[in-house]
């Protein structure tokens, strides 16, 4: 079972890193330093023990003594933590010496003192670094005189600080690289917090369409996914409150529309029914002309009626399934006279394969009406209208593309609002209709324009 690595286990895993890592170094150094140490102990040691045999061998030797050759040979035995090698004779004169200069002379008050120490069993005494040695030489049960000894501890002192510093450099060297290590890994934690806080500004802003990618594991990980789940949630909770807004003002204009119908259509079935009377028996031209004019706005007026009807009654969708292709040239068949008059071309681009899907055609038919005449509306000089059908992996896509004078960007979001027109005498159903009649079919369509470019509009219509 893989581990999973939380933030918590990944701080607690560096600090128990670090941690190991100065005890592991910490110990190597330590053994490293007391080898050396050791090693410079027994060097001292030897040197000593070696001055002390040759110094004794010499005093003790029968006959002359030669103490200028001894104090030669001493000389170049002298290291450096040996400062000083004395041969003393029972006099306290100063017989052979590492210091050619006290060869001769009596010794000083204090080394005289530690002579009468060392006569009690006192051999060693400590002056600051330096260590006086000062040892009673007797042979055949007579007093020969007696070796003094010099020592200095600096070398030893100054390689235990050297050890001590080196330690202390490798201590704030690990802390270093943990501190980096720390940062780092703060650093890659609060980048994607510091995303997720601007994300959700964004959201409280009003943008929804805000996906953050998921690369992490662990804690963040969670919250990126509870982020995107919070958004989806919300988006899918504004698409409700909007589902909700139109049913409510669906339901308004079908109690106005039904009003309208009631209250609209009787008379006006009297006034076209007066009409055609009239025109049966106007005899002047001009007479007949006014009437047709009459005719066309009850029409109108009918027509409008009808559409209240359609877009506030529920719609009653009969799916079947149905040749695209066939359906877009049926209903480019009833525009073609129009489009010819008015100079504009409309342009076929068709898969060589038919397109079947699941769709109410008569209604679909009547969405693909509006939108062609929205595509005329917006050329009244003419142009060309291209009409695109594609599909992909599960939906059927159409769209209409125009060469008119295009809609301002502030103003593209209202086409599918009912009653939005930019038509002197247009109602603004039309492409409301529209919209309501794709999403209930499980698809959308979308338009899309630039100011003086043209308008593009995209129907996409589920194949199952």
């Amino acid at each position: 079972m893989a581990i999973k690595w939380t933030l918590n286990k990944k701080l607690i895993l560096m600090m128990v890193a670090l941690s190991a890592a100065v005890i592991i170094i910490t110990s190597i150094l330590n053994i490293y330093y007391e080898r050396a140490l050791l090693t410079r102990l027994q060097e001292k040691t030897s040197e000593i023990t070696e001055s002390l045999h040759l110094a004794i061998a010499e005093i003790t030797k029968k006959g002359k003594k030669d103490y200028t050759s001894l104090a030669t040979y001493l000389k170049k035995l002298k290291s450096g933590g040996i400062k000083e090698i004395s041969i003393i004779d029972g006099a306290t004169r100063i017989r052979a010496s590492t210091n050619a200069s006290k060869i001769g002379k009596f010794t000083s008050k204090y080394i005289t003192e530690l002579i009468f120490k060392s006569e009690v069993g006192e051999f060693l005494t400590k002056q600051g670094n330096i260590y006086h040695i000062i040892l009673p030489v007797v042979a055949r049960g007579e007093h020969q005189g007696y070796i003094h000894l010099e020592v200095s501890t600096e070398d030893i002192s100054s390689l235990m600080k050297s050890h001590t510093r080196k330690r202390l450099v490798a201590t704030i060297l690990i802390f270093l690289c943990g501190a980096i290590a720390a940062v780092w890994l703060s650093s890659r934690y609060t980048r994607p917090i510091r995303r997720i806080v601007s994300s959700a500004k964004s959201v409280a802003a009003g943008d929804l369409d805000i996906n953050l990618p998921i690369k992490e594991h662990d804690e963040i990980g969670e919250l990126k996914r509870s982020f995107n789940q919070m958004v989806k949630r919300l988006k899918e909770f504004r698409a409700l409150e909007e589902r909700w807004r139109e049913i409510e003002h669906l339901s308004t204009i079908g109690d106005l529309s039904r009003s309208i119908a009631h209250e609209i259509r009787n008379p006006l079935n009297f006034i076209s029914l007066s009409v055609d009377h009239l025109a049966g028996q106007a005899e002047a031209e001009s007479q007949k002309k006014l009437l047709n004019s009459i005719k066309e706005e009850i029409k109108r007026l009918d027509s409008l009626v009808s559409n209240f009807l359609a877009y506030g009654r529920p719609l009653n969708i009969n799916k079947r399934a149905t040749n695209i292709l066939e359906l877009v040239n049926d209903t480019l068949s009833l525009v073609e006279a129009r489009a010819e008059k008015t100079g504009i071309k409309i342009a076929r681009e068709y898969p060589q394969d038919k397109i079947v899907a699941a769709i109410d055609a008569e209604l679909i038919k009547t969405c693909l009406i509006n939108i062609f005449q929205n595509a005329f509306q917006a050329m009244p000089e003419g142009g060309t209208m291209v009409i695109k059908v594609s599909r992909d992996d599960r939906d059927v896509i159409i769209s209409v593309k125009d060469t008119g004078h295009g809609v301002d960007e502030s103003l593209q979001e209202k086409v599918f609002e009912p009653f939005y027109t930019t038509r002197p005498r247009g109602v603004g159903l039309g492409l409301a209709l529209t919209k309501r009649v794709v999403e209930e079919h499980g698809g959308s369509v979308s338009f899309k324009s630039k100011k003086g470019s043209g308008s593009i509009f995209t129907v996409r219509l589920p194949m199952v």
